[in-house]
């Protein structure tokens, strides 16, 4: 590395951006390393905002003026970063008190991981500035040197992409991305270009290696030609081929976009569809109830095994 500092590298984005394989490609790097074990998808731990929800941070910094439900209560949460902790360091013996376990938890796998960098990505951080100040205070107090990198797709991309994954309306969707890059735009007003870069994803799809290898030089590694080698660009225009999908971004969301680097006219949808015409799909019968299932899993069956293991163990 450019410097003796251990580094972490947090990558903040909304989904549908491709932080997943910004991730698979970064920790192509032999200097970098990434968690092992998560009790979420994609490896992600979601420190910061189950930190957020176990101190039950006030409920206007939640995205939406809503408290962040998805793991049910506070001491959910709790045992889900205790899991996440543990499947990675399995003697940490977890402090009774929620900060402690929160500030030396994330440490303890910081100091395991940066070798000499250890990179996290949970995509629902950015969306609650209720984490997201935790983390830097967090950044502010650690021994470590932490790079923060802000990952932004074109709006109508991430429209697009979740309304066929999971179902989301796009004309409502889309203002909960306004939120998200309004916290990422007051991230770049705080802190300086040492500290936070910002990639626009179409970018590292038309160049990846140029871009990882900017990325490179901005945490202090040196380049790696075999970051970037697996992306492809099959998926970039797919909201532009669908014929039937004729959203037409807000003004709020073409101004935040506009701030990140887009230009109007990569924010233009010209379709047959008129606009007033357009009807996003709706969630089927079957989704809801995967949705509901997954619910119940989530917010009570996992933490309840969780928290039951958890207490097996401590009294061992």
């Amino acid at each position: 590395m450019g410097n003796s500092l251990r580094t972490i590298v947090i990558l903040l984005s909304d989904k549908r951006s491709g932080s997943t394989i910004f991730q698979t490609e970064f920790l192509r790097h032999a200097q970098v390393a990434g968690l092992g074990y998560s009790s979420h998808t994609y490896l992600e731990s979601h420190h910061w905002l189950k930190a957020a929800v176990m101190l039950n941070r006030p409920t206007r910094l939640f995205s939406g003026g809503r408290h962040y439900a998805n793991y049910g209560l506070p001491r959910n949460a709790r045992a889900y970063m205790i899991d996440t902790i543990q499947g990675n360091l399995p003697d940490f013996v977890p402090p009774e008190e929620d900060r402690a376990l929160i500030h030396d938890g994330w440490e303890a796998l910081c100091e395991a991981h940066a070798r000499p960098v250890f990179f996290e990505k949970s995509p629902q951080v950015l969306a609650h500035w209720a984490a997201l100040s935790l983390l830097l205070e967090w950044r502010a107090q650690t021994k470590f040197q932490v790079k923060l990198v802000g990952l932004v797709r074109n709006p109508l991309a991430v429209m697009h992409s979740s309304e066929k994954l999971f179902g989301s309306a796009p004309n409502a969707r889309q203002f909960g991305w306004v939120e998200i890059y309004r916290n990422l735009l007051a991230l770049r007003a705080m802190l300086g270009p040492d500290d936070l870069m910002i990639l626009r994803h179409e970018d590292i799809i038309a160049d990846p290696q140029a871009r990882f290898a900017d990325l490179c030089n901005f945490v202090g590694l040196p380049p790696d030609r075999a970051m970037g080698v697996s992306i492809t660009d099959r998926t970039q225009n797919r909201w532009r081929d669908d014929p039937d999908y004729g959203l037409q971004l807000d003004e709020s969301a073409r101004q935040v976009a506009m701030a990140l680097g887009y230009g109007a006219d990569e924010l233009e949808n010209i379709k047959p569809t008129a606009r007033s015409a357009y009807k996003p799909s709706r969630p089927g019968i079957v989704q809801f109830l995967r949705t509901q299932r997954n619910h119940l899993r989530d917010r009570v069956i996992r933490p309840a095994r969780m928290r039951a293991q958890q207490e097996k163990a401590a009294q061992r």
